[in-house]
């Protein structure tokens, strides 16, 4: 009976580095600090960003539903970080949460 084979294409790689790769290699490098990453969103999440939503809610009126997208935004750090998730998890977490913070309490000021 004859042996079917299969030809294989040769890949070649490039060598030019995109974002993509760029944060891959530094997610891989950061790994050995990810206690030092979590306890920094943690942190900056928990004493700056919330306080400062809190407070411009209190000021200028901001309503109910901004409350509840700044505690799922600290719930999307939380999360990753309780369950001992790698850093490649926690810095988009902590990067969209920052982000709706920082445009939540935009919104407030500049209403």
């Amino acid at each position: 009976m004859a042996t079917i084979s299969h030809s294989t294409t040769s890949y070649t790689s490039s060598t030019e580095s995109n974002w993509l790769t760029t944060y891959n290699s530094y997610v891989q490098k950061a790994e050995f600090n990810r206690i030092g990453w979590a306890i920094t969103a943690m942190a900056i999440q928990g004493c700056i960003l919330s306080p400062v939503l809190l407070l411009t809610m209190a000021y200028f009126g901001g309503g109910d539903w901004q409350f509840l997208v700044s505690m799922f935004g600290f719930l999307a750090i939380l999360v990753p970080v309780l369950s001992a998730m790698p850093v490649k998890n926690i810095v988009p977490a902590f990067a969209l949460s920052t982000v709706v913070h920082l445009a939540i309490i935009l919104m407030n000021v500049l209403s």
